[in-house]
């Protein structure tokens, strides 16, 4: 099965329950009840209990254990709780660190534009609620839609300044061209593969895994600044934001196998902090034999 076919899990009644108790109950009480809830999916989702063994397993260089598999899944059910006080510009209960922030600045003085390379270690979409280290500054993300997605609707997210581009249509890449040779800021996910989307094999972890290239090619090809960023979860009421340099990926071209050192070299950055922070890597599905069969 493809990452893009598991559906958002959860009934709806049980995630309304939660985000009335978010708003409700406060945040320790929540906190609390995620325990039984994530060993209930721990048990009953062999995809995501299997896609944390694999991951866990090859960044921990050793089999992962249960108990370490619970907490992986945790700490993905303590950042979704969070985005419903973030929602709600709550943002007085966490501890936010900001890094990077002034690549960002740099980037867009001469009116390029950026793109902003995003992966689902820690929350890039937790990252845009944060908004604040934007300065409020527009950004429009490209990313794929899910109808069955309950979580976002049920909660009322309210992104604010963020504009959704959705993957799978004719002109998705077109208006993020747009966007960028008008010197704005674009958003997006480059650690999964789309089925019908060109990739690249790269080393990550040990294994070959397939990348997506379309990301790479839409920097190069509208020549924007590229930065890499992450929005990590460190525990407790603790969140980090960091941008980091990426470099330019129109110096090495935008076609094809030109694109091989982009591509490793996101591989690289992103293997780094998957080992800095391995219970922040939220891709809950057989990653390597899903890149294969991509």
């Amino acid at each position: 099965m493809r990452w893009s076919a598991k559906a958002e899990r959860g009934s709806a009644w049980l995630i309304t329950l939660i985000v009335w108790l978010a708003r409700r109950a406060g945040r320790p009480l929540c906190r609390a009840l995620l325990y039984p809830i994530v060993l209930y999916f721990v048990v009953t989702d062999r995809m995501a209990r299997t896609g944390s063994l694999e991951f866990l397993s090859a960044v921990y260089g050793r089999p992962a254990r249960l108990r370490e598999v619970f907490a992986h899944i945790y700490s993905f059910a303590a950042t979704l709780l969070d985005r419903v006080y973030m929602a709600a510009g709550d943002f007085d209960r966490f501890e936010v660190t900001i890094e990077g922030v002034a690549l960002l600045d740099r980037a867009l003085q001469d009116g390029r534009g950026c793109v902003l390379l995003g992966s689902h270690l820690g929350s890039f979409d937790l990252m845009m609620l944060a908004n604040r280290a934007m300065d409020g500054r527009p950004v429009s993300v490209l990313m794929h839609v899910d109808p069955r997605a309950r979580l976002r609707r049920i909660a009322g997210i309210d992104e604010g300044t963020l504009t959704v581009i959705p993957l799978g249509r004719p002109d998705s890449y077109l208006r993020a061209h747009e966007i960028l040779t008008g010197g704005g800021i674009v958003g997006i996910l480059a650690d999964r593969v789309d089925g019908a989307g060109a990739s690249l094999a790269t080393p990550f972890l040990g294994r070959p895994v397939g990348l997506p290239v379309a990301p790479h090619v839409l920097a190069a090809r509208s020549r924007a600044a590229v930065l890499m960023c992450f929005g990590v979860y460190e525990g407790g009421n603790r969140y980090r934001i960091e941008f980091l340099e990426f470099g330019d990926p129109a110096a090495q071209g935008s076609r094809g196998a030109s694109l091989q050192p982009v591509v490793d070299r996101y591989a690289g950055k992103l293997e780094h902090y998957a080992r800095r922070y391995p219970l922040n890597w939220f891709n809950f599905y057989p990653y390597w034999s899903a890149g294969e069969r991509a």
